[in-house]
């Protein structure tokens, strides 16, 4: 069933699944709301989203606001958590759910910016001013959480129908999404990205955005793990079938590459790498990206990646952090 409203098309996707594409930007986004017994909510967009996307939508369904019993958080980042206080003062009866590890970054802005946005500077590397006044316009005022996650919680949708909430870190520590093996669906949020972010259009934007190399290939087995149907992102399009298998494989495949220009890089690297110089050097072999300098996220947990099995060591290069390869 698809349902106009205001221009955006909700389209239940699977049986009380309504997608709800909209757009920042050029930057592509979908809000999901499961429809049951009650009203479940995955993720809480920007800080006007509740109220510009989903109280409509709820609207076009015959449902209340009050009918919202829960908000699941999928994890912590600014286009995901920004309208936590807006959901508090619209849906009264709901609670706020996410995992324990993306807890404090999930509620409070300042936190999240600090610790993840601007988390650069011992690398020798800062995003300008616009960059954290946009992100600033996109979350509200602090809001804490109501439940803490830690995977393996059942959520009844209606009768036997059930939401397995599971582990899929990676992109943040502590990345959930919500798996249905009853329909054979998956909601996983940015769990996983292929071999690019996408824009609008379908053009490459974005390198996957993943921090911990480990956590990020435990998730892509995990997803591929599912017996899924349908595959339900919060940036790419609706995915079935052999959709699901290529993006689950690209996944894999820009690991590898990252893994392998890695320790390439570091080998022919005379003295020390900074991370600047790897971005530099990955963007024209792995993407080319229209955003490179969010390589920064996945280059720091290949080269982390490479210390931690003693291939590589941290340095001090003109007072940042750099990294050189322990010759044998």
């Amino acid at each position: 069933m698809a349902i106009e409203d205001d221009g955006q098309q909700m389209i239940e996707v699977a049986p009380g699944v309504h997608r709800i594409p909209f757009a920042i930007g050029t930057k592509p986004m979908a809000m999901y709301i499961v429809e049951g017994d009650r009203l479940i909510l995955v993720d809480t967009g920007l800080f006007d989203t509740p109220e510009t996307i989903y109280l409509p939508a709820i609207q076009a369904l015959g449902r209340r606001r009050d009918e919202v019993a829960l908000v699941v958080i999928t994890h912590a980042d600014a286009d995901h958590i920004g309208g936590n206080s807006a959901v508090r003062a619209l849906f009264p009866n709901a609670l706020i759910a996410c995992h324990a590890h993306d807890g404090r970054w999930v509620s409070d802005p300042a936190t999240i910016t600090a610790e993840r946005y601007d988390g650069f500077r011992d690398y020798g590397l800062c995003y300008d001013d616009a960059v954290f006044a946009m992100l600033a316009s996109w979350m509200g005022p602090p809001e804490p959480v109501d439940l803490m996650l830690h995977g393996r919680e059942w959520i009844r949708r209606t009768g036997d129908d059930w939401l397995v909430v599971t582990d899929v870190p990676g992109h943040t520590p502590g990345h959930i999404c919500l798996h249905n093996p009853l329909h054979g669906y998956a909601i996983i949020g940015d769990a996983i990205f292929g071999r690019s972010q996408l824009d609008t259009a379908g053009n490459w934007s974005a390198p996957p955005p993943y921090t911990s190399v480990e956590r990020y290939l435990t998730t892509i087995e995990t997803i591929a793990g599912f017996d899924l149907d349908l595959l339900l992102t919060c940036h790419y399009p609706v995915m079935r079938g052999e959709e699901i298998r290529r993006f689950i494989d690209a996944s894999h495949q820009f690991v590898d590459l990252a893994s392998r220009f890695t320790e390439r890089l570091l080998r022919k690297t005379s003295g020390s790498l900074t991370l600047a110089a790897a971005i530099e050097a990955a963007d024209p072999l792995l993407g080319p990206y229209r955003f490179a300098r969010d390589l920064q996220f996945s280059l720091l947990a290949h080269l982390d990646h490479e210390v931690a099995h003693g291939r590589a060591r941290r340095v001090e290069a003109d007072g940042i952090v750099a990294w050189e390869a322990v010759r044998r």
